[in-house]
């Protein structure tokens, strides 16, 4: 089916609230108005309204995520109008669009703080986060770097994580499923001393669902040489195991936040280039400490909020990575242990901001601030057996590894990188239908210079029921330290770019049609330039990063709510985008998406949730000549049951009708990449 729109507008629209974020245990007893008036901050850093938020915004609660069964930040954005998820054939590595963009123009926060590295942006083994440490998530479809910073040239995302003074009871779960999948989680909330007390921890591994892999780039280089090398057809390995422990300690308007997550084991499947790697078993680590200071009456008309944080991150690929499969041959020769690119990394980033907001003056809120950042990207080791040394001597084939670090040719240097901000913002409440929010940061940076963005956006009450929106904003992404300094075999740094940029215009409507049925719609121009991007320089022996192009996407978003009887609800939303036909059109993402939801409380102590996605054709690149990957239907559905004393117990079952879903791989995959087919998850939840 290539336009689902009409079966969807049969429900009608909805407003700029996502599908997930009904609160399971107030399900049938809380009012879609009282649903509008829930409370976010992150449109502004101030609190608003939903309905009043300064933006397309999405909130999604602990409880809408628990009513779905979602077990990870990735299932929980699957049903967000706008949002995309696409899996990388390395790692089956989560890669989240919004509105067409690629993956790098996301900014993913954890409690504020920006996920993303110096050289991987999320991470190279970054797996989401587990749905157990989830509060709530709020979204931003659309510009967020007047906020911000960096990578929020399409939309923003930020998870906050259940902390102290937020867990009302102890809990313990365990839950077990297909790919041999178990986890066991707890989180503990109380008063200790006066200070309000949180600790969640998580255990958790898979096998990973193992795709087969019919053929690879390894295949293709054996068709053209005559090799016989490739290990396809086979399965890809993605299994992991993980630990995430998180604790907080808060009293009055201070707040401690301790974090710390690692993977083990995690095993990549598949090369960047597209080649089966069976060996790499990579792992990675992150802390986090922070401290915090709210105060709304600081001074009289003043409110201040001041945070500092520290920020660890180290990765390593063990043994691998195995670039290339065993017998492997170029024109240096044959690689008996196949090509190996053995990476380590480690980062640590530093800092703190501080924020006023002053509401002296009749009908303004003005809040103005600055920060800091420091990062260091510390640690850098790199071990090769192909390619050159680290004098730049060809290195024979079949020979050993050898250490390339601290040299021109390792895959980055040990650097450092400053950031300084400032940033003002103004919500003017002109009057009682009208209101007005500007702002403007400036961010600088100590390794290509400075950028100004603004926003704008006016919301019109236009009458009881429909509330109007029109929004501007100009965004960033800044470059990464590969693309700045780091040579690879393929490509040369430059340390003269400048960073991507954006422009949206949005124009946004909420209806309230009867006191059961929300309907709403967003239209939206995101222009993105000065992309940047490998190219092809005379002279040179490998491609250059350098700024150029730009690209135009148009689209809509279309939402729907509706409370059809006190037990039963339905949500469904639609996205259309319209792309030109820029070669910086980002590659593999769908123009149609569609998600309908249904939940079902069809006794006191049970409630049936059912969700589908749609994913129409997605794109190739111009130069590839395989037909557009196919559309298809993946339906989802968990049973939960809450009659007995203390306990919850479910069963999820993911991709009911076991469908032959595919992700986007180059052509060095001839046929992409094979999600999941059906499986089951079993949990059981304890509180005391």
């Amino acid at each position: 089916m290539k336009y689902p729109i009409a079966y969807l507008l049969a429900l009608g629209f909805s407003t700029n609230i996502c599908a997930a974020e009904r609160n399971i245990a107030r399900l049938f007893n809380l009012s879609l108005q009282e649903l509008m008036l829930q409370k976010i901050s992150i449109s502004t850093k101030t609190t608003q309204t939903l309905s009043q938020a300064s933006a397309a915004v999405t909130l999604i609660t602990a409880k809408d995520i628990k009513a779905t069964g979602a077990v990870n930040l990735v299932d929980v954005l699957q049903g967000v109008p706008g949002i995309y998820v696409r899996h990388s054939h390395f790692g089956f590595r989560p890669l989240i669009s919004f509105r067409g963009s690629n993956s790098k123009q996301t900014l993913v926060m954890i409690n504020g703080s920006p996920v993303s590295d110096l050289m991987w942006r999320l991470g190279i083994f970054w797996k989401g986060l587990s749905a157990n440490m989830i509060e709530r998530v709020e979204i931003i479809r659309g510009p967020g770097s007047a906020l911000y910073g960096t990578d929020a040239s399409a939309g923003v995302i930020n998870v906050i994580t259940k902390t102290a003074g937020k867990i009302k009871k102890s809990e313990g779960g365990l839950r077990s499923g297909s790919f041999n999948t178990q986890s066991a989680w707890m989180e503990y909330g109380d008063k200790w001393q006066g200070f309000d007390v949180a600790l969640t921890a998580e255990l958790s591994r898979t096998d990973g669902h193992d795709p087969l892999i019919e053929s690879d780039a390894q295949s293709r280089a054996d068709t053209r040489s005559g090799t016989n090398a490739s290990l396809a057809p086979n399965q890809a390995g993605f299994g992991w195991q993980n630990i995430d422990l998180r604790f907080s300690l808060a009293r009055d308007k201070w707040r401690l936040q301790a974090d710390y997550a690692r993977h083990d084991n995690l095993e990549t499947g598949m090369t960047g280039a597209g080649a089966l790697d069976p060996v790499t078993e990579g792992k990675d680590s992150s802390l986090e400490l922070g401290l915090f200071y709210k105060n709304a009456n600081f001074r009289d008309d003043w409110g201040l909020d001041g945070e500092l944080r520290y920020r660890r991150v180290s990765y390593s690929s063990g043994e691998g990575f195995q670039e290339w499969p065993a017998g492997y041959t170029d024109s240096t020769g044959v690689y008996p242990n196949g090509v190996l690119n053995q990476m380590e990394s480690a980062e640590q980033r530093l800092s703190g901001q501080l924020s006023l907001l002053y509401h002296g003056f009749d009908d303004h809120e003005i809040s103005l601030g600055g920060g800091y950042s420091w990062h260091d990207l510390y640690h850098v080791r790199h071990m090769v057996n192909s390619g050159t040394d680290a004098s730049g001597n060809p290195l024979p084939a079949g020979g050993g590894v050898v250490d390339i670090s601290n040299s021109a040719y390792a895959f980055a240097p040990e650097k450092t990188r400053q950031i300084y901000y400032a940033f003002l913002q103004d919500v003017w409440h002109m009057s009682k239908d009208w209101e007005l929010t500007s702002g403007l940061r400036y961010d600088y940076y100590s390794d290509f210079g400075g950028t100004l963005n603004p926003r704008l956006a006016l919301v019109w009450q236009t009458s009881k029921k429909l509330t109007t929106k029109l929004i501007y904003g100009q965004a960033f992404r800044a470059p990464g330290f590969q693309e700045l300094f780091a040579e690879t075999s393929f490509t040369l740094p430059n340390p003269e770019l400048e960073p991507e940029r954006s422009q949206t215009w949005e124009l946004s409507f909420a209806y309230q049609a009867t006191k059961n049925l929300h309907l709403g719609m967003n239209l939206y121009r995101l222009k993105q330039s000065d992309f940047i991007s490998a190219q092809t320089v005379a002279g040179l022996p490998k491609r250059l990063y350098k700024n150029s192009g730009e690209h135009i996407i148009n689209g809509v978003e279309l939402e729907t709510r509706w409370q059809a009887n006190k037990k039963l609800r339905f949500a469904a939303n639609y996205t259309r985008r319209n792309p030109d036909d820029s070669p910086f059109k980002a590659v593999g993402l769908p123009d149609q998406q569609a998600y309908v939801r249904a939940d079902w409380r069809f006794h006191p102590h049970w409630n049936l949730n059912v969700q589908t996605n749609w994913l129409g054709e997605r794109n190739r690149r111009s130069n590839d000549t395989r037909e557009a990957l196919d559309s298809y239907w993946n339906t989802d559905s968990t049973l939960r049951y809450f009659g007995l004393k203390d306990w919850e117990l479910a069963v999820s079952v993911r991709n009911i009708f076991d469908v032959d879903g595919r992700d986007y791989t180059g052509a060095s995959v001839p046929n992409d990449l094979p999600l999941a087919g059906r499986s089951v998850y079993a949990e059981a939840r304890y509180k005391f």
